[in-house]
């Protein structure tokens, strides 16, 4: 962090610290604050005290705030307050923040109709927003001010509520994961809300039209909220792994009020934390008073170890507090176990769904390289190549240690001793090897090609011959279910994940070493690994069915 960015966050802890003493006094009735521009004037107020200034202590104990505006990341309203918005709507208004303002109002008010349906649908407030919907405009406030509540319209509907924490959308295993998942859920799509941190996707905005448009989005807008002590216990917490009762208390505090600031004004009966990464949404929702689920689509313990990504005592407290743990193949449950040291009696397996035929659909496509997209060939080289007689393999994951694309070229460079009309592709996404693995390879005699940054491998994929899974450890790894879907025969080496995957449906699963890799290929070239050509409509059935049924839905 630099000095403005430390400077920033002090300041941020200190108003915390300050506002949280304010809110603790009572509201003085009969007073309203003006926060930004209004033209609301008191002289036709005789019971009304207005304040123009906008301060913690306006902010905490004035009953009405009328804003046309923003309010601060840092504001909870108090039971008793009343918030009036009459909003403006501009395009350029960071939708998350917007939306939180307006769920958060007992009253807006639209100059006219075509406003009122522009702010309705662009920030996704039907069925959720609990107030009235008013047209007018100063006069409405004088009224509702003075006691003389005008009629308005109701768009809220009172139905079971389940959010959905999906990361930040990035081209991975866990987006895939989620966007086959809400293929399958789009008829139910009133009962879902998909929040992400709306910090996370402000460079890569286009991630989120991802999101089928049938879901509508409730973003976490705003940075953490910490006063003094909750920051001292987040540093010893989260950063020198110091635990003890009051730190704890400190954190849980901190996490319930995040939960209220972000989500307070929504009705939601299941939590559901998607990616089962990130310590800070992990706690928070753990803090959520509902029905809470986290997914486990990794092995965890690996994690720790080998990319040290986590937190162990926030993994280990949502293990054990979450109602359910829903690990995506049982091979995870001796990792999540481990971490949990508990019983495990809250982990149950919800298999992820496949949208096998978007994967079909993908898969004809044209290939494309986007702007961002890195590779040691040509596209044109590339297609000549898919082209061409030579025997192609294929592996798709981030670069990254877990993945064992150094071992895999290993394997690959010594079958290309005698098979010198074969190639090796590798496409991943994000991941810290890239250059790394690229400058292996270009050391190797072997043809092999390296791809980062692919918005679509499928028709790459298509026009193999053999997909590999060589990974040290894995998920459950949807790319074999890519693979297989299109009818490429697949291995896998024999590691918790894909392991009970690939004996259920007859998949081949190789010694988790170069040997075993090698092993694997000559098989292949020898005709002894045939597609699994697994039914993915029954598969997909029951999954879904699954996660209904520890979503209360079924």
């Amino acid at each position: 962090m630099n000095l403005r960015s430390i400077s920033v966050l002090l300041k941020s802890i200190f108003l915390q610290s300050r506002y949280q003493r304010m809110l603790k006094k009572e509201i003085n009735k009969e007073t309203a604050l003006l926060y930004g521009e209004s033209d609301i004037s008191n002289d036709c107020l005789k019971n009304i005290t207005i304040f123009k200034k906008m301060s913690l202590k306006n902010l905490s104990s004035c009953e009405f705030i009328i804003t046309s505006g923003v309010l601060p990341d840092f504001f909870i309203k108090k039971d008793g307050q009343k918030i009036i918005c009459l909003p403006k709507y501009e395009s350029s208004v960071f939708f998350g923040k917007m939306q939180r303002t307006l769920l958060m109002s007992d009253y807006i008010i639209c100059p006219d109709c075509k406003t009122e349906a522009e702010i309705i649908k662009n920030f996704q407030l039907n069925g959720i927003y609990k107030g009235t919907v008013i047209n007018g405009g100063s006069e409405t406030v004088n009224k509702i001010l003075s006691g003389n509540n005008p009629k308005g319209k109701c768009i809220y509907k009172n139905e079971n509520r389940t959010l959905i924490y999906s990361g930040s959308l990035a081209q991975n295993g866990l987006t895939a994961s989620l966007l086959s998942l809400l293929s399958g859920l789009k008829n139910l799509s009133d009962n879902f809300y998909i929040t992400y941190r709306e910090e996370s996707v402000r460079k890569t905005p286009d991630n989120l039209k991802k999101i089928p448009n049938e879901f509508h989005c409730i973003p976490m807008s705003g940075k953490t909220q910490y006063t003094i002590s909750e920051f001292l216990c987040y540093i010893l917490y989260f950063k020198l792994n110091i635990s003890n009762r009051f730190i704890e208390n400190r954190i849980d505090r901190l996490y319930k009020r995040e939960w209220k600031r972000l989500f307070g004004s929504t009705d939601v009966s299941c939590a559901i934390q998607f990616t089962g990464y990130e310590y800070g949404v992990i706690n928070m929702f753990r803090c959520f008073e509902g029905k809470r689920i986290i997914y486990v689509h990794n092995n965890m313990t690996e994690e720790i170890n080998l990319r040290k990504n986590q937190h162990y005592k926030t993994l280990q407290k949502a293990y054990r507090e979450y109602d359910t743990v829903a690990l995506v193949t049982e091979d995870m449950r001796r990792s999540a176990l481990e971490i949990s040291g508990g019983n495990g009696e809250n982990f149950t397996v919800v298999p992820n769904c496949h949208n096998y035929e978007r994967v079909l659909e993908k898969s004809r496509l044209p290939i494309e390289f986007q702007q961002e997209t890195e590779s040691n060939v040509t596209l044109e080289q590339l297609q000549d190549l898919l082209a061409s007689e030579k025997l192609k393999f294929i592996t798709i994951g981030r670069f990254s240690t877990e993945k064992a694309h150094i071992r895999l070229i290993d394997a690959f460079e010594e079958f290309y001793k005698s098979h010198s009309e074969s190639c090796l592709i590798i496409i991943g996404g994000r991941g810290e090897l890239y250059e790394e693995t690229l400058k292996y390879a270009e050391s190797c005699k072997a043809e092999i090609i390296l791809i980062k940054s692919m918005e679509n491998p499928m028709p790459v994929l298509n026009k193999c011959d053999l997909f590999m899974l060589p990974s040290r450890y894995e998920g459950l790894g949807l790319v074999l279910l890519e693979a297989d879907t299109l009818g490429i025969p697949v291995f896998a080496t024999d590691i918790d994940g894909p392991r009970g995957f690939m004996k259920e449906h007859g998949g081949l699963l190789v010694p988790d070493d170069i040997e075993g890799i090698l092993s694997g290929i000559n098989m292949f070239v020898n005709g002894k690994i045939k597609p699994m050509n697994v039914d993915y409509a029954q598969y997909n059935e029951d999954a879904l069915n699954r996660f209904m049924e520890i979503c209360n839905l079924k």
